[in-house]
């Protein structure tokens, strides 16, 4: 059991299957994975099981567990061990000591439970996690629009703007938690005051997206009062609606609809292979929301933590 001694192993690293395998070189260029944090389990050349973690580029220390594999032709007893094992591994000797440990993130089709396929895979690899302290935290519908699905009109009930700076959408964030139905919000709020919970998501995800800034947008109504706001984004991977949120005292408006298509067609109209977004299996307003707005379902993610 070791780690990856540099890109030329990569070969190797992906004889197992998922979809990031096409991710990994441009990842380590980077800076969004290091070879000291993907581990293989190996028996002469067979690699038997891998873990890897991410970061965004600047980032010292992983946070995100994203690839957990073993060989699905192994035993099923066997599968569980080495990738147990593997994984205690790897955690040991990759993240700090004293650290809180990072998120378990395994994106699954839609259906995955309806398929003995499927359902034994994302199983496993939750087997091995629970094994080693992490339990299931929330499944994330992942959703994404297509060149050539229509966009709603406006409405005409809202215009739209820039923020004024990142102040002005920090203060907007802070408002919007209120009542959230968002898992990892609510988790936030449990530690920390909503305008910690929103200064830390700004600063460590929205203002760190490449894409310009002048994508954001706040929603009015005529008399100039704030509504929602939408942040449409470049990941580094995909363009994304990265948050969509309206303030609490104009919920249930059915604002969210023009607020969504007016993100998207900023994203559209720079030509873009597709729109990618997710949110809470369990968050049905906003999931009904891109529903109406023409994105499908491609996808479901299931996240893990440690407590």
């Amino acid at each position: 059991m070791r780690p990856i001694t540099g890109c030329e192993e990569l070969d190797l690293f992906s004889q197992l299957p998922y979809f990031l395998n096409e991710e990994l070189a441009d990842d380590l260029v980077q800076g969004r994975r290091r070879p000291g944090w993907m581990w293989m389990a190996l028996r002469g050349d067979r690699l038997l099981a891998r873990a890897a973690w991410w970061c965004r580029p600047g980032d010292d220390t992983p946070v995100l567990l994203d690839i957990l594999d073993v060989d699905d032709g192994l035993p099923a007893a066997d599968r569980v061990e080495i990738g147990v094992r593997l994984l205690r591994t790897a955690m040991s000797a990759t993240l700090p000591s004293g650290s809180p440990t990072p998120e378990y993130g395994r994106a699954t089709p839609p259906d995955w439970r309806d398929r003995d396929d499927t359902r034994r895979v994302v199983q496993d690899r939750m087997t091995i996690l629970e094994r080693t302290g992490a339990r299931l935290f929330v499944e994330r519908l992942r959703l994404e629009w297509r060149p050539g699905t229509p966009i709603p009109e406006p409405s005409g009930r809202l215009a739209f703007r820039s923020p004024r700076d990142g102040a002005e959408l920090q203060d907007l964030m802070t408002r919007v938690l209120d009542g959230t139905l968002d898992a990892h919000s609510r988790h936030d709020l449990t530690e920390m005051s909503p305008r910690a919970a929103a200064t830390r998501h700004y600063e460590e995800e929205l203002a760190r997206y490449p894409s310009p800034r002048d994508w954001w947008r706040i929603a009015v109504l005529p008399d100039g009062e704030r509504v929602g706001f939408v942040v449409p984004a470049h990941s580094g991977y995909n363009p994304v609606i990265a948050y969509l949120a309206v303030l609490p005292e104009h919920r249930g408006n059915g604002h969210i609809d023009d607020i969504l298509a007016e993100g998207t067609r900023i994203l559209a109209r720079q030509g873009v292979p597709r729109v990618r977004a997710a949110t809470d299996l369990g968050n049905v307003p906003m999931a009904k929301a891109f529903r109406r707005a023409g994105y499908i379902n491609f996808g479901r993610e299931i996240n893990m933590t440690w407590t």
